[in-house]
């Protein structure tokens, strides 16, 4: 069946176009909240980036995109041998287009909150506001890959093998990862 939808004319849609620039979009608005909003001014939202955010504070040669993609690989194979094909090619393209936009951002854009874009956008007396804009990027860009019926890959997985096998809501094993990963991060970036 799979085969059949694949090379049919249901492929080059306009269904099938929206959602690839829905996963395209959501993964650029996500890679926008990390860079102008979240990894400069060290918030921890938990998740692979959160994580990639911690360990980029502990190795900072390393952008956050590469710690997101060296922790995705991993997670994508083991989702594919404990889910099968249930991983397809639309959470494979964000979770890897995600790191690498992320990564020509801060490439182009730069880390430091006074000189991104000219400064206009330092937020660096105003934390808050900073996550408030981190948030609904984040938010927007997942509600558009998440409309395709995909995931960005991400923690997301570690917590729908913690529901396969503990069984508990997946809203609460959500809350466990990410609970975990911005304890890291009070750790770490304690000061």
């Amino acid at each position: 069946m799979p085969e059949k939808i694949l090379f049919s004319y249901e492929c080059f849609s306009l269904r099938w176009f929206k959602s690839w620039i829905y996963i395209l979009l959501g993964s650029i608005f996500i890679a926008a909240a990390f860079v102008l909003f979240i990894t400069p001014y060290h918030i921890v939202p938990g998740g692979v980036y959160g994580t990639g955010v911690v360990l980029h504070y502990l190795f900072p040669a390393i952008q956050v995109g590469t710690f997101g993609l060296m922790l995705d690989i991993p997670l994508l194979l083991i989702a594919f041998l404990i889910f099968g094909a249930k991983f397809g090619a639309k959470t494979i393209v964000a979770a890897a287009f995600t790191p690498v936009v992320m990564n020509l951002m801060t490439y182009y854009i730069g880390e430091d909150p006074a000189s991104m874009l000219g400064g206009s956008i330092n937020l660096s007396h105003d934390v808050l506001l900073s996550c408030i804009f981190g948030g609904v990027f984040l938010g927007f860009g997942m509600a558009l890959i998440l409309k395709t019926h995909a995931t960005s890959g991400r923690t997301d997985i570690i917590a729908m093998i913690l529901h396969k096998f503990a069984r508990w809501p997946i809203g609460r094993c959500i809350l466990v990862v990410d609970s975990c990963v911005v304890l890291l991060g009070l750790i770490v970036l304690k000061d």
